[in-house]
């Protein structure tokens, strides 16, 4: 093990059982998930049933003005009874059939819900005692005038009545006999209604047209999953946040409380070896929090059994073909007469309800979708972490007390729990557009999607990358924060050196921090401005224009005002200077065989991966829009603007902060993969990105940007004249050719001259290289 990974390693281990022996790290990270969460769940469950059997059994007092109406209430609640409230259909909707849970359907205790008989209630005739008076005073829990009055020997006649209810809000059994009731004049009124019109049509078959049996035909795991999708993600943002918040304040304003910060920053380890060792911990401690927060929710809803009382395994009976009979004074209807459904459906109903018994066993039989969803969730998780993990340990860097680190924790957490919270409230919401690239939000819809199975490979591979990409540029930034002096040593007088342009010293290029943070910052603007000016119904002009202003706006002038802004040297920055002549015979060779080339490497796309192939409305309509209107302003919006701004941005400004970082193959990875996230879609990713490579490659082994823009301008413009008519003898000279169908690759002998043509310059650029191409090569 090469000697800086065992300090960072001895510095990770020794923070590591540091954190572990602090009992607040402890108890976030394992008494809440393990311990909390199977108590807090069980009480809530026992609380809700204790007081539904308390409902059960309680007394209830209803006031009435007459005897007449107490007869009839008391009638209407017995008729309620015989039916059984369990056995209902839906009468608001006569023609819905969907099947009800019958009481031997439901294991013990399975739902929350009450229901009443009539011995329960004591109806009391308040005579010129005032009801609004008595259930002011709360000796009634309801009041109850109908007008015309009801007559109990004719309550289905024609007479149309009104029901007036006094209940107290306040009063929570008074508000739960107000609901009751109404729902049982409810289903009171739908007898009525049926038993008008069997007297008046001779049976109630006017009622039911036709018969419907709704199947669900989601898996208990998928309802299961449905649950799990509205509420885990939310409380993975959460948990993880505050896993890592502890162990963040400890490493950073912990050690200066205790004065073990300023002893650790005078060892001979490096800052940034310190800060890697630290980060490590903060990670790590996130992501098991994470993990055994995960867990425990979902042993806790599988094994306390709370799918029964969400109704997520609960079976369903098929519904029954006759209604019981509906008796009581003169109004009596024979049973003959009422039917609820037509016998010939029942069957069909049944064959539905046989063959979703089957499915759902077959189902308990197979491996639980956690063992699938729960690592592709953790694997969500874990550029989420690190981003949280950075911010937080940059932020706690300021932080002089435990307190005060305490106080910048807030607004961090806010920053993640509030657009967790608002995306779980919009169960709509899809994974697309502008949401890949919003922090956080991208992170919780992505989860819920991989819940409900139901997750877009292109989305997640951009959310993932986005994610990733912004915690790349936290790790940085927290990076430089935590070792800058004015920070280790909480001089809150030198935090200006920070900011203030008199204080910052020149140097010839970006840090890392920097570069990445810019581009990490542009990153969502650019997205933002491409999603919200480029339309399906855009005009060519206004494409135009938004990726001209979005190019010189987002790509290439904040770079260039940072850069004058810190003192930087721009020659250095940028790589300003004139290249060897080697890498620019290079250049120029990859210049005329880049876009044969990348067909070539656009087919080879296909072929192996058929769903990353260009397509969609919007794919097309860009295209079509691109190649419309004067050639000139063609290539000057959509070559020559996008080869100087991005190249100032990605070739310049983040390649001049990265390139003594590490070797220059590496370097031109990290360049290319941000080059290729910038473009929005997925399919455009990985020949952007290889575009990206090459470009980076060419910059740093000539020393100079201007072959970079040279290729890049190439590129984009020889594609878009050979795409115009007037581009028809370039075309055929290039040998471009439509995009075969998948599976199909054009290798012919130009394709190849092309390819050879391009290995060389590639070969040129690399043996040319001088300068500081040389030297981090060396390096």
């Amino acid at each position: 093990m090469p000697s800086r990974f065992r300090r960072v390693w001895v510095v990770f281990r020794k923070e590591l059982l540091d954190t572990l022996r602090d009992r607040r790290t402890l108890l976030a990270m394992i008494v809440v998930p393990i311990v909390l969460y199977p108590i807090l769940m069980l009480v809530m469950v026992q609380a809700l049933r204790m007081e539904a059997g308390r409902r059960q059994v309680e007394q209830y007092t209803v006031a009435v003005p007459d005897e007449a109406h107490r007869a009839w209430l008391l009638e209407v609640l017995r008729r309620d009874d015989a039916e059984g409230d369990a056995g209902h259909l839906d009468k608001k909707s006569p023609a819905s059939a969907e099947p009800p849970i019958t009481p031997t359907d439901a294991p013990p205790d399975a739902g929350l819900s009450t229901t009443l008989t009539a011995k329960q209630f004591e109806i009391t005739v308040a005579g010129d005692q005032s009801l609004w008076n008595l259930v002011t005073r709360q000796s009634h829990q309801l009041g109850m005038i109908v007008e015309p009055p009801p007559d109990a020997a004719h309550w289905a006649d024609e007479t149309n009545r009104a029901t007036q209810f006094i209940y107290n809000e306040s009063d929570p059994r008074s508000e739960f006999v107000f609901n009751y009731l109404s729902r049982v004049l409810d289903r009171e009124a739908q007898r009525v209604i049926q038993a008008r019109v069997t007297r008046a049509a001779g049976s109630d078959h006017l009622l039911q047209p036709f018969t419907a049996a709704a199947v669900s035909t989601a898996s208990p795991q998928q309802r299961f999953a449905k649950i799990l999708a509205m509420v885990v993600p939310f409380l993975l943002v959460i948990m993880s946040v505050t896993g890592a918040m502890y162990p963040a304040i400890d490493l950073t304003a912990g050690e200066r409380e205790r004065g073990t910060l300023e002893t650790l920053a005078a060892s001979p380890v490096p800052v940034g070896q310190i800060v890697a060792g630290k980060f490590g911990v903060i990670v790590t401690i996130a992501m098991v929090s994470t993990a055994l927060n995960l867990a425990s929710m979902s042993a806790v809803i599988h094994f306390a059994g709370l799918e029964q009382l969400l109704d997520l395994k609960s079976r369903r009976a098929a519904p029954a073909t006759t209604s019981p009979v509906v008796s009581g004074g003169t109004n009596e209807v024979p049973d003959t007469a009422v039917t609820t459904q037509h016998a010939s459906a029942a069957p069909r109903q049944a064959d539905y309800f046989a063959l979703r018994a089957r499915l759902e066993a077959e189902a308990k039989q197979q491996s639980s979708f956690l063992v699938l969803a729960a690592p592709l969730v953790m694997l969500a998780m874990v550029p989420f972490a690190v981003l949280f993990s950075a911010v937080m340990l940059a932020t706690c860097s300021f932080a002089r007390t435990f307190k005060e680190a305490q106080n910048y924790m807030m607004p961090v957490m806010m920053a993640a729990i509030i657009p967790a919270m608002v995306v779980s409230y919009m169960p709509t919401l899809k994974l697309e557009g502008a949401l890949l690239v919003v922090p956080v939000a991208n992170v919780v819809v992505l989860i819920r999607d991989l819940f409900l199975g139901q997750a877009n490979g292109s989305a997640a591979t951009i959310c993932l990358l986005s994610t990733s990409f912004y915690a790349a540029a936290a790790v940085a930034a927290a990076a430089k924060l935590y070792g800058h002096e004015a920070v280790l040593f909480s001089d809150v007088a030198g935090y200006k050196t920070l900011l203030r342009r008199r204080f910052i010293v020149p140097r010839p290029r970006p840090g890392p921090a920097m570069a990445l943070l810019t581009v990490a910052l542009a990153f969502p603007v650019y997205f933002y401005w491409q999603s919200a000016s480029i339309t399906v119904d855009s005009t060519a002009d206004r494409l135009r224009n938004a990726v001209a202003l979005g190019q010189l706006l987002i790509l290439a002038a904040p770079p260039l005002l940072l850069a004058a802004y810190a003192k930087l040297d721009l020659r250095e920055t940028f790589s300003l200077r004139a290249p060897a002549l080697l890498p620019t015979l290079g250049a120029l060779l990859i210049a005329a065989s880049i876009v044969p080339v990348g067909q070539l490497l656009q087919q080879i796309q296909g072929w192996a991966v058929p769903g990353l192939r260009p397509g969609g409305e919007m794919f097309r309509k860009q295209a079509e829009l691109m190649l419309d209107g004067s050639l000139t302003a063609i290539l000057v919006a959509f070559a020559l603007v996008p080869a100087v701004c991005e190249e100032i941005l990605f070739r310049g400004f983040l390649l001049g902060g990265l390139k003594d970082r590490a070797r220059p193959v590496a370097v031109a990875m990290v360049v290319g993969l941000a080059f290729g996230l910038f473009h929005i879609y997925a399919e455009k990713i990985p020949l952007t990105a290889t575009l990206g490579f090459v470009l980076s490659l060419v910059c740093l082994y000539s020393g100079s940007i201007f072959p970079a823009m040279l290729v890049h301008t190439a590129n984009n413009g020889l594609a878009l004249l050979a795409a115009r008519p007037e581009g028809a003898r370039l075309a055929a000279w290039l040998g471009l050719v439509e995009v075969p169908p998948a599976g199909e690759i054009v290798f012919d002998a130009r394709a190849a001259t092309f390819l050879a043509a391009f290995l060389v310059g590639l070969l040129l650029v690399v043996v040319g290289r001088r300068g500081e191409g040389r030297m981090a090569n060396s390096e």
